[in-house]
């Protein structure tokens, strides 16, 4: 294949897995403001609590099979590949189907004890269906994008994000808004996974036998992987927790809110990753880790910059996005969306930094840092709840978001200056 025809294929695969995210993104923008202009703070502060504890699971198991997933893909052939990704699912139904039902277990004690009320305790239900639902979606999505099959996603995905924001706006009229949205969720999962292994099977046929080691040769990497997801999920998405339980359920509200203005810019970040993986295991292969260092270092500030117009343009159309689009008023809102542009702008150059450390396997250096990165961040989100409300919580997520670029900049750097000259 020619360089003009290998770029090609590239835009294609890019831009099929950004209209994706951006499909993604768009349905939790609308589900977010469906919930934010048609129930109450409370309801949509639950929502949120729900749907933070799902992103760490789908985190987790990203983590966990992730990077054996596409590492090992690139070298195996086509029988070779049916086996790992049937020996992965089927390790990843007997965990779910274990954690599952200790989960349900512990629900129905808590529930029968009355630490969960008739609020809390069918939204809890409600979060481990949907999460069962999702993780088992997101498997077969991240197979076909390490195959290298955005198109098939797309498609899945349209029609999952319709099913959603459809389901989740009929969700608005019943008593329990944020229970039924959940289950709205969990509901358009099924029916996008179904169609997901579909896809895949149509693709490339899956041996659910195989592989009979593969969780033995994989779990020393992903446990570090697993653990640094979860350590960074607690500064990205914990912190919801830590506000709930210090101030209230209306203050993740708005924090969660104003969040949502922010998130557009996510969708060319996450869109783009969803393939940063695959791609960086492939140029560190045929380029080295100089030259990979130097394609991340590049993605990263082209994201900064267009996320730098994003955020001026918001901030100029704040007043009327307020008063016309979410029709609602949060105390500190400018405070608020000031600290999640500044967070996210860091966000988006560490979210391309990091591949470089990912596909050389240094997960215990990723997972070292994030938990110093944690600990700093959520001790100063507490301190500034404490001292400046709602808006201190946001000051740990932007001190852990440039400790942690700072910490896996420098260490890229290292490994690139280290590594070994280029394969011819």
């Amino acid at each position: 294949m020619n360089d003009r025809h290998r770029h090609f294929a590239f835009a294609r695969l890019l831009s099929s897995a950004v209209i994706s995210q951006t499909l993604l993104s768009a349905a939790s923008f609308g589900i977010g403001l469906i919930l934010i202009r048609h129930t109450s703070d409370h309801q949509y502060g639950y929502f949120i609590l729900a749907s933070s504890a799902i992103i760490l699971l789908v985190s987790l198991q990203n983590a966990f099979f992730n990077p054996a997933l596409v590492t090992r893909m690139t070298r195996l052939e086509r029988p070779e590949r049916g086996d790992l990704v049937g020996g992965l699912y089927r390790e990843q139904r007997r965990i779910l189907n274990a954690l599952g039902g200790i989960a349900a277990t512990i629900a129905a004690v808590l529930w029968y004890t009355g630490v969960l009320d008739m609020q809390t305790g069918p939204l809890v239900v409600a979060t481990i269906i949907t999460a069962l639902a999702i993780l088992h979606r997101e498997y077969f999505r991240m197979v076909l994008l390490a195959h290298r099959r955005p198109l098939d996603v797309l498609r899945t995905d349209t029609i999952y994000v319709v099913l959603m924001v459809t389901g989740v706006f009929l969700a608005t009229e019943t008593s329990a808004p944020a229970v039924a949205a959940v289950f709205v969720l969990g509901l358009a999962a099924i029916a996008s996974g179904i169609l997901l292994s579909k896809s895949l099977h149509n693709h490339e046929p899956w041996n659910y036998q195989g592989s009979p080691d593969i969780l033995r040769e994989i779990a020393p990497l992903a446990a570090w992987s697993t653990a640094g997801a979860a350590i960074h999920w607690s500064f990205s998405q914990g912190y919801t927790y830590l506000v709930a339980g210090t101030l209230d359920v209306t203050a993740v509200a708005a924090i969660a809110a104003t969040r949502l203005l922010v998130m557009p810019i996510n969708l060319l970040s996450s869109g783009i990753g969803t393939l940063m993986l695959p791609l960086s295991s492939g140029w560190l292969h045929r380029h080295g880790a100089s030259l990979l260092w130097r394609r991340l270092m590049w993605f990263g500030f082209a994201l900064a910059g267009i996320a730098i117009c994003y955020f001026v343009t918001l901030w100029l159309l704040r007043d009327w996005i307020f008063d016309m689009v979410l029709k609602k008023q949060f105390a500190q809102r400018d405070q608020l969306l000031i600290l999640w542009s500044l967070a996210f702008l860091v966000m988006v150059v560490r979210d391309q930094l990091i591949y470089l450390l990912v596909v050389r396997g240094r997960f215990h250096f990723l997972t070292s840092l994030a938990f110093v990165t944690a600990v700093l961040s959520l001790t100063i989100s507490y301190w500034g709840m404490t001292h400046f409300g709602t808006a201190g919580a946001l000051l740990g997520v932007l001190v852990g978001e440039i400790i942690n670029l700072a910490g896996v900049a420098w260490l890229s750097l290292r490994e690139a200056e280290r590594a070994e000259p280029a394969v011819a």
